[in-house]
C-alpha cells in the first residue's frame, strides 16, 4: 500500500467479510486490526480478501518480536546527495537535449519500435502496478504519469517517455525507502513498550507481565 486510499480499499474488503464487525487498516505500520467472530472468519479468509483487493498479506501469528534498531524515516545524507546529483544530471540532459536537439537526434537515430520496447522494459513494473490498481478502480500516484508516458509515445517522443519513466522509478524507490524506514521506526518504538508492570495487591507491590 502506498496511499491512504489503498489502505481504505483494503479496509472495505475486510469489512465486507461475513463475521467481521470492524476493521482498521494502518498504512504506515502495514497492519490491520480486525474485530471478528472466529467461528465465521479464518485467517486464510482474511488473506483472500486482501488478495482480492489487489494486495498481498503476510501473517505471522503469535510472533510479535521485531529486531530492534535505531532507524529513522529521514534519508541519509549520502542518499540525498546521490538523488541531488541524479536530478541535476537529468535536468542538465533535458536542458541540453532540448536546446541542442539531442533528444530529437536520439529519437530519430533509433527506430520507434526499439525505443518503445525500451520504454516498456524500463516502466513495466510501474505500468503493471497502475493496471492492477485500475482493475480495482483505484488511482495511484503514477497513474497520471503513465498517461503522460503514453501520450509521449503516441506522438513518437519515446526519449521523453523514457525520461519520465526514470523520474517515476526514482520516485517509487524513494517512496518505498522512506515508507520502509518509517515502518521500522514505528516497530522500534513499539518495542519500547514495557513488558512487565508493578501493581499493588494487598498492600504490597508485585511485578507481573503486562
Amino acid at each position: 500500500m502506498d496511499c491512504a486510499e489503498c489502505a481504505l480499499h483494503v479496509q472495505r474488503a475486510l469489512e465486507k467479510l461475513p463475521g467481521v464487525y470492524q476493521a482498521q487498516v494502518y498504512l504506515a505500520a502495514e497492519k490491520a486490526v480486525v474485530q471478528l467472530d472466529p467461528s465465521r472468519v479464518t485467517l486464510p479468509l482474511i488473506s483472500r480478501a486482501v488478495s482480492g483487493a489487489g494486495y498481498s498479506v503476510t501473517m505471522d501469528v503469535g510472533k510479535g518480536a521485531v529486531a530492534p534498531g535505531s532507524r529513522s524515516s529521514r534519508l541519509p545524507s549520502p542518499v540525498l546527495g546521490l538523488y541531488a546529483g541524479l536530478f541535476t544530471l537529468v535536468l542538465l540532459i533535458v536542458i541540453v537535449g532540448e536546446w541542442m536537439g539531442l533528444f530529437a537526434y536520439i529519437n530519430d537515430l533509433l527506430p520507434f519500435w526499439l525505443g518503445a520496447l525500451l520504454v516498456l522494459a524500463a516502466g513495466s513494473p510501474l505500468f503493471l502496478k497502475v493496471i492492477k490498481a485500475a482493475l480495482h478502480r483505484q488511482v495511484l500516484s503514477h497513474t497520471l504519469m503513465s498517461l503522460g508516458v503514453l501520450a509521449a509515445l503516441l506522438v513518437g517522443e519515446w526519449v521523453t517517455a523514457l525520461v519520465v519513466i526514470f523520474f517515476m522509478n526514482v520516485g517509487d524507490y524513494t517512496e518505498r525507502y522512506t515508507a520502509g524506514r518509517a515502518r521500522s521506526a514505528l516497530k522500534d518504538l513499539a518495542q519500547l513498550t514495557p513488558r512487565r508492570v508493578r501493581v499493588e495487591r494487598d498492600g504490597s507491590e508485585v511485578e507481573i507481565p503486562v
